[in-house]
């Protein structure tokens, strides 16, 4: 029931982020989808893998949070047809609920992460796979320079205040 619940969390917080029309409400529904996903890491047995997403996933969207923020001027925010994220919310838990019968088949598909499995996975990122590190800090930071140019053009935010 634990799972489910945190399942139904992760659906209402991605349609919160896809329905928002501010970044304030799309900030607070990744922050749901992020906790709901790092407890159902933890729930299944791999906490070490979802503390460190967590954290990483909380560091990202403070970031993202603080630029995006400093950009709108939205004094009045507010969620795109509230009704409808509520109605597919409820649409899609109660699909959830149907279509896992008590939830056999999480134990099958993440059987890894109870034998403790999962932590092979990050050393071998980060010893064999350090280049592939170095390539993801070199793609974020173009993505950043290109949000900050885009965003440069625009005279009616507020950062021209600045």
């Amino acid at each position: 029931m634990v799972v489910y619940l945190t399942l139904v969390m992760m659906l209402f917080g991605s349609t919160l982020v896809f329905y928002s029309l501010s970044p304030y409400y799309s900030a607070l529904g990744l922050v749901i989808v992020s906790v709901s996903g790092c407890s159902i890491l933890s729930l299944l047995g791999g906490s070490f893998i979802a503390l460190v997403l967590l954290l990483v996933y909380m560091g990202g969207m403070l970031v993202v949070f603080a630029y995006s923020s400093a950009i709108s001027a939205d004094r009045f925010p507010s969620v795109n047809n509230f009704g409808e994220v509520i109605g597919l919310s409820v649409l899609f838990s109660s699909w959830i609920f149907f279509s896992f019968d008590n939830f056999q088949d999480f134990s099958n598909i993440f059987h890894s992460f109870i034998n403790g499995e999962s932590l092979i996975g990050s050393s071998t990122f980060y010893s064999e796979g350090g280049v592939l590190v170095l390539v993801g800090v070199f793609v974020l930071l173009v993505a950043l320079v290109g949000a900050l140019i885009i965003s440069r053009g625009i005279e009616s935010t507020v950062i021209r205040a600045i």
